[in-house]
């Protein structure tokens, strides 16, 4: 089960923000934030402030704050423990086997990175889109949002051009005119394979 920390980082990341913007938003201490997404509660004032923390935290990231906070109890009361191991085993290899080690794992690596560009030859890239729904009735401009795979690029309509974040996600704010919309939404990684999503929105204002 995710912690606390991993729930507010992601949500956090998936809206673009970083820790101090966030801080300005909420008015909690960045390293609070911090301290927070990392699960270092020792680093925090109290238990009492904690738990305000996550209620606002969760308010700004559009969160379930009982259900964070639940796991905040948890974790924070009955923290785990990795086990303690009493004998440390040794490995022992033959004095020869030392010398083919390196290429060992040189090969382990290259033939992972085989597979992952084999991979991303034949399948083509993910693409989820978070906003807006199919069939939505909006006002423009619009948000479109979504993730995708890290090496690829967004095409909106064909014309539109996004390149994601680090971590896969974009955004972008468009306008449209009003009426019924089609959105095309294309991911295209390196090797050009591509897969594509097709919304239909109404605009009612501007």
């Amino acid at each position: 089960m995710k912690t606390v920390g991993q729930i507010i980082s992601q949500a956090r990341q998936k809206r673009g923000l970083s820790i101090d913007q966030l801080s300005g938003l909420t008015k909690i201490d960045s390293r609070y934030i911090s301290a927070l997404e990392q699960d270092r509660y020792q680093l925090l004032p109290s238990e009492t402030f904690a738990k305000g923390f996550i209620r606002n935290l969760c308010q700004r990231l559009d969160l379930n704050p009982n259900e964070l906070i639940a796991i905040f109890r948890r974790d924070f009361r009955h923290p785990e423990q990795p086990p303690v191991s009493k004998h440390r085993s040794r490995l022992f290899l033959p004095d020869n086997a030392t010398q083919f080690l390196p290429f060992m794992v040189g090969g382990v690596v290259f033939l992972v990175y085989l597979i992952f560009q084999f991979r991303a030859i034949v399948i083509p890239p993910k693409l989820s889109i978070s906003n807006p729904e199919n069939n939505a009735v909006l006002v423009s401009p619009v948000e479109i949002e979504g993730n995708t795979a890290i090496d690829a690029t967004i095409f909106i309509n064909e014309d539109i051009k996004i390149k994601p974040d680090a971590s896969g996600h974009f955004i972008a704010r468009l306008n449209f005119p009003q009426g019924e919309i089609a959105i095309q939404i294309k991911s295209v990684n390196r090797f050009s394979r591509s897969v594509t999503k097709n919304l239909s929105v109404t605009i009612i204002s501007k």
